[in-house]
């Protein structure tokens, strides 16, 4: 199966990697977690929650609010 990363950051230093293997298959990995074989929804939800999760991490989000 071939694979095509499409977008990677890294942040608090962890690299957060989504790559497409297919029409509406996706895979996300944060740091050691992969979450592989989602459709385009739950890839979007998978990335955006690993970001934000990477954010906290970094104290970049505040829970004051």
């Amino acid at each position: 199966m071939t694979s095509k990363v499409c977008y990677k950051v890294t942040v608090a230093g962890f690299d957060i990697t989504l790559s497409q293997q297919g029409k509406n298959n996706f895979s996300v990995q944060y740091g050691r977690q992969l979450t592989q074989m989602m459709p385009y929804d739950e890839a979007a939800l998978e990335l955006g929650a690993c970001i934000m999760h990477a954010l906290a991490c970094d104290g970049k989000l505040d829970a004051t609010f």
